[in-house]
């Protein structure tokens, strides 16, 4: 008879949360750079006096990465259960 298989662990091998996070932080960081590198050229393009492209997409690239952040919380809360 063959033997039986062992039971798999239930518990998930998966990235610790610590380095899931230090990865977001230099996601969030790449975003939020490209977002005001982005915004400051367009101000040059267009001959702005004042940084407006600047601040709407540093303020968006703030905004996409805090939606990230709050997406990979939530899925580690959700795998936690």
């Amino acid at each position: 008879m063959p033997d039986p298989k062992p039971e798999k662990s239930k518990k998930k091998t998966g990235a610790n949360p610590y380095l899931r996070f230090t990865g977001l932080a230099f996601q969030m960081g790449a975003i939020i750079g490209l977002g005001a590198w982005g915004g400051s050229e367009l101000d040059a393009w267009s001959g702005n006096q004042k940084p407006v492209y600047t601040i709407i997409f540093s303020l968006l690239a703030i905004a996409i990465s805090l939606y990230l952040i709050i997406k990979e919380a939530l899925k580690l809360s959700d795998d936690d259960k």
